[in-house]
């Protein structure tokens, strides 16, 4: 039987969960009723997916190194609310009860832990299969053996559905989100080119680095555009390309999934 590893971005699940039980005023029953969804929806995908292993990752708290690099990374963003944030460990202890192994790393965010995850099971011969809404880790598919799916719109990604949705190859994302930017996580792209530009571009030279290099090649209109962004350009693609080779402390024996017997 093929290894699979099922990688749960926990953060991703639990807050969707929560808002969509926004109409139940008591907080404290909200945040159980969000706890008990999130372990059934756990349980629906081990029994879709029959992973050889799983775990749910969590960012840690507090800034990153995007962060620092950055300091508007993520600025605006709505904060979770308080009773929520406070019940974290609560949900990670239910996790584990169900033997769904956690993880979470001090000064990382849960992005760079699922992709150093998936690629280090992939160099294994272990399929991934990442559940999260993150557009981020369409970045990863150009491996066969790292797949995303969306649990709340039933739609699974893969290599092939990247040009259809973004017109460049998996590992083309990163400089095609460093012209246009990246909103949701308040990444700058630069100032004109959106989607349809950006392709332009990108069709004529892959990367960033070529592109200015052979920057007289394009149209005025587009030499303008890019003139005085290349630094920009480098770090909004530093932010956006997530990491692959964290320290993340754990062995893919520990993260082995036993479906958790009724008693």
């Amino acid at each position: 039987m093929d290894k699979k590893l099922l990688i749960i971005d926990g953060l991703n699940l639990i807050r969707r969960f929560y808002a969509a039980l926004e109409s139940e005023q008591d907080l404290v029953r909200r945040v159980e009723r969000a706890q008990s969804i999130t372990i059934e929806a756990l349980v629906k995908l081990a029994h879709q997916f029959n992973p050889s292993y799983a775990v749910v990752v969590f960012d840690s708290n507090g800034k990153t190194w995007r962060h620092n690099l950055y300091p508007e990374y993520k600025l605006g963003r709505v904060p979770m609310d308080d009773l929520l944030l406070e019940s974290l460990p609560d949900f990670a202890k239910l996790f584990r009860f169900n033997h769904f192994p956690c993880l979470r790393l001090d000064g990382w965010e849960a992005d760079d832990l699922i992709a150093t995850l998936a690629v280090k099971a992939a160099h294994n011969n272990v399929t991934s299969y990442i559940v999260s809404t993150d557009k981020g880790f369409t970045q990863l598919l150009g491996d066969v053996r790292i797949l995303q799916y969306d649990y709340f719109a039933k739609l699974g990604y893969d290599k092939i559905w990247v040009p259809g949705k973004y017109g460049v190859e998996p590992h083309q994302l990163v400089d095609y989100w460093a012209l246009v930017g990246d909103t949701t996580n308040r990444i700058p792209g630069v100032k004109g080119i959106g989607p349809k530009t950006a392709l332009t571009i990108i069709s004529s030279f892959p990367t960033i680095e070529e592109i200015y290099a052979n920057v007289t090649f394009f149209s005025e209109r587009i030499q303008t555009m890019l003139a005085g962004g290349y630094e920009q350009c480098l770090q909004s693609r530093s932010l956006v390309a997530l990491k692959t080779d964290v320290d993340v402390g754990v062995r893919l024996s520990q993260l082995r999934y036993t479906p958790k017997t009724e008693s």
